[in-house]
C-alpha cells in the first residue's frame, strides 16, 4: 500500500529517508576529509622543500632580513580575500567546491614551475601565489563545513576531525618531502607536492554542490549586525592567539640558532609543537563540553601564558619543547572553538567574507609576533615574558568584550537576519 495522498509516510520510509541522509551528509564529509589531507599534505611537502632558501640556508642575520621580506609578502593574500574572494564565495552557487578545486589545479601548476627557480628571485613571487591559493581553500573549507558536516556530529567535532586529518596528512606530506629532498633534490619535492594537489581537486569535485544556496542579494544581511559581542570576543582572543604563535615560533627558532642547537634537538621541539596541535584537535571536542567557545579561547590564552612564565629563567631543549608543545595544544584548541562559533553565529549568506576578513586579521595578528621576534631580537627570559604579556592582553580584552556584551544585553539572533 502507498497511502492515503497527502498523508505522513510510514515510519519505515522516514527511518529510510533518515539513514540515506545521514550516509549522505557522511559521505560529503569523507570527501571533504580527503580533499583536506591532500591540500594539507602538499601544502607540507611545499614548506619542507622551500625551508632551505627562506630561511635555513643563510646566516642568522640574512635572515633575518629575508623572513620579514617573506612576512611583508604574506599579507598580500589576505588584501585580495576579504574585499573580492569572499563576496565572490557568497554569491555564486557552488562557488566553495569551485573554488576549492581551482585552488588545487592552480598550486599544482605553481609547484611545478617554482621546482626549476628555488635558486632565483622568483621564488617568492611563487611562494606568495601558493601561499593566496592556500588560503582560498582554508576559507572555502571552513565556509563548507555547516554544510557537509550537520547531522548529529557538532561543529567542533568536525572542525575537530578535520583538524586531525591535516595533522596526520601534514606530517605524512613533511616526511614525503623531507624524503625526497634528501635522496633526489629541492625539484622532487615540489613534483610530489604537484601530484598531490592534482588528488586534490580530484577529490574536491566529488564534493556535493548544495542545492538550497540561495542567490544573494545585496542588503539581506547587515554585516555589523553579524558581529555579536561572543563573536567579536572571540576575534580578539584568537588574534592574539595567532599574534603568540608567530612571536614563539621565530623566537625559538632564533634562539635555538644562536645557541647553536643542534639539528636533532630543533626537531624535537618541532615535534612537541606538532603534538600539542593534534592533542588540541582531539581534546576540543571534550572541553567544549564543559566550556563555551569564547571561554574556551580565554582558557587557551591563559596556558599559553602560564607556560611562558614558567619557561622565561629556564630556557633549554625541555623548556622549549614544553612551550611548543602547549602554544601548539591551546593554540590549536582555541582555533577549532572560534571556527564552530562563527560557521554557527553567521548566515550561509555572508560566511565566507566573515571568514575571509577574520582570516586577514588573524594573519596580521601572525605577522605582527612575528616581526617583533625578527626585527627586535630578544634573549629567552624578555621573550617568554613578551609572549606571557601578549596572551594576557588579549585574554583582558576579550573577557571586558565578552562582560560588555552580557550587560548590554544580547542582540537580535543573527539567524534572523537572512529569514525577515
Amino acid at each position: 500500500m502507498t497511502g492515503i495522498p497527502g498523508s505522513p509516510p510510514p515510519d519505515g520510509t522516514v527511518r529510510a529517508r533518515t539513514r540515506t541522509n545521514s550516509a549522505g551528509t557522511a559521505g560529503a564529509f569523507r570527501r571533504l576529509g580527503e580533499t583536506q589531507a591532500a591540500h594539507a599534505a602538499g601544502d607540507a611537502m611545499v614548506a619542507v622543500a622551500l625551508a632551505d632558501t627562506l630561511f635555513f640556508a643563510v646566516p642568522v642575520g640574512e635572515a633575518r632580513h629575508q623572513i620579514a621580506l617573506y612576512l611583508g609578502l604574506t599579507m598580500a593574500p589576505f588584501a585580495l580575500l576579504s574585499p573580492i574572494v569572499g563576496p565572490w564565495l557568497d554569491r555564486r552557487r557552488g562557488s566553495l567546491r569551485l573554488a576549492i578545486v581551482v585552488a588545487a589545479l592552480s598550486r599544482a601548476v605553481l609547484a611545478v614551475v617554482l621546482s626549476s627557480r628555488t635558486d632565483r628571485l622568483e621564488v617568492y613571487p611563487l611562494a606568495f601565489g601558493l601561499l593566496v591559493l592556500s588560503r582560498v581553500h582554508g576559507v572555502s573549507r571552513s565556509a563548507l563545513v555547516p554544510e557537509v558536516g550537520s547531522g548529529d556530529r557538532s561543529l567542533v567535532g568536525a572542525n575537530a576531525r578535520l583538524a586531525v586529518i591535516s595533522v596526520i596528512a601534514g606530517g605524512a606530506g613533511a616526511g614525503i618531502g623531507a624524503g625526497l629532498t634528501h635522496l633526489f633534490a629541492v625539484d622532487a619535492a615540489l613534483w610530489g607536492a604537484s601530484i598531490v594537489f592534482v588528488v586534490a581537486a580530484i577529490t574536491g569535485v566529488q564534493l556535493p554542490s548544495p542545492a538550497s544556496r540561495q542567490p544573494r542579494r545585496e542588503g539581506l544581511v547587515d554585516y555589523r549586525a553579524i558581529l555579536t559581542s561572543r563573536l567579536m570576543a572571540a576575534g580578539v582572543a584568537m588574534a592574539a592567539s595567532r599574534a603568540a604563535v608567530g612571536f614563539i615560533t621565530f623566537l625559538l627558532a632564533f634562539l635555538m640558532r644562536i645557541e647553536q642547537v643542534a639539528a636533532a634537538d630543533f626537531a624535537v621541539v618541532l615535534a612537541a609543537g606538532a603534538a600539542g596541535g593534534f592533542a588540541g584537535s582531539l581534546l576540543a571536542p571534550l572541553l567544549r563540553v564543559v566550556l563555551r567557545e569564547s571561554l574556551l579561547l580565554v582558557a587557551a590564552l591563559g596556558a599559553m601564558a602560564a607556560v611562558a612564565w614558567w619557561a622565561g629563567p629556564r630556557f633549554d631543549r625541555t623548556s622549549a619543547a614544553v612551550v611548543a608543545g602547549v602554544v601548539g595544544l591551546a593554540s590549536g584548541a582555541g582555533r577549532l572553538a572560534f571556527d564552530s562559533l562563527l560557521q554557527h553565529d553567521v548566515p550561509e549568506l555572508a560566511r565566507g567574507r566573515t571568514f575571509a576578513r577574520y582570516e586577514g586579521i588573524f594573519q596580521l595578528a601572525w605577522v605582527s609576533g612575528a616581526m617583533l621576534a625578527v626585527m627586535f631580537p630578544a634573549g629567552a627570559t624578555s621573550g617568554f615574558r613578551t609572549l606571557c604579556i601578549i596572551c594576557v592582553g588579549g585574554a583582558v580584552v576579550s573577557s571586558w568584550r565578552l562582560v560588555r556584551g552580557r550587560v548590554r544585553g544580547p542582540r537580535a539572533h543573527v539567524s534572523e537576519l537572512g529569514g525577515r
